[in-house]
């Protein structure tokens, strides 16, 4: 995992640009499997990148210091994964939709294939599995001074009774330059309480990607 988010932070840190066509869900294909329960995937926390301009210049160990960086910050002021509250909300949501039991599990998953995770969830009918793709905050290219936080993240919703994917999509948050960007400093002071609520706002911001362009909801 470390190596990979050491290439992942020096080449795409600003889009986390994944290849990934959204998916839309089949209503009516879904109303018909007449699923009774769904649960979500657990995953364990990623890497996050804090991206300053002094590190920039460092090239791949630069990359390293930002991941060792970051990591610090999350770990230090407790800062949750946003997929979870993701999929939190967005089981929610199904499960009252089409009416599903909900099941939980603590078992964890590192595959994004759908029949590792229609096997190893295989308690639910339906598995909702919201991965984080790149959380990070970097420096604008004309105001080293100043941050934006970028999250993306990736959905997949699997049937586990036949090991298929219903559902898939993508979503990124890349703030554009603002006047009120916070400094290094504001994010995370207060326990990165500032950091905290950039991340949440952008979970907000793919939640309702995921509800209206692959939940159809």
């Amino acid at each position: 995992m470390f190596r990979k988010s050491i290439a992942f932070a020096a080449t795409v840190i600003l889009s986390g640009c994944v290849s990934t066509n959204n998916i839309p869900i089949d209503e009516a294909k879904l109303t018909s499997a007449q699923p009774k329960s769904i649960t979500v995937t657990q995953r364990e926390k990623p890497d996050f990148s804090a991206m300053t301009a002094g590190k920039a210049y460092l090239g791949i160990f630069g990359a390293a210091a930002m991941i060792s960086e970051g990591n610090e910050i999350v770990e230090q002021n407790h800062v949750e994964d946003p997929a979870s509250y993701i999929s939190q909300t967005l089981r929610k949501v199904l499960a009252q939709k089409y009416q599903l039991s909900v099941a939980e599990s603590q078992q964890l998953i590192d595959s994004d294939n759908a029949a590792d995770i229609a096997r190893t969830y295989h308690d639910a009918d339906l598995i909702l599995d919201i991965e984080t793709i790149n959380w990070s905050f970097v420096y604008y290219p004309t105001d080293w001074d100043n941050y934006r936080v970028i999250y993306s993240a990736k959905l997949r919703l699997v049937d586990a009774r036949n090991e298929t994917t219903l559902a898939e999509g993508f979503c990124a948050s890349v703030p554009e330059e603002e006047a009120s960007a916070p400094s290094y400093e504001e994010l995370v002071e207060n326990n990165a309480s500032v950091l905290k609520t950039k991340l949440r706002s952008a979970a907000d911001h793919c939640i309702q990607e995921f509800e209206h362009n692959v939940l159809a909801i």
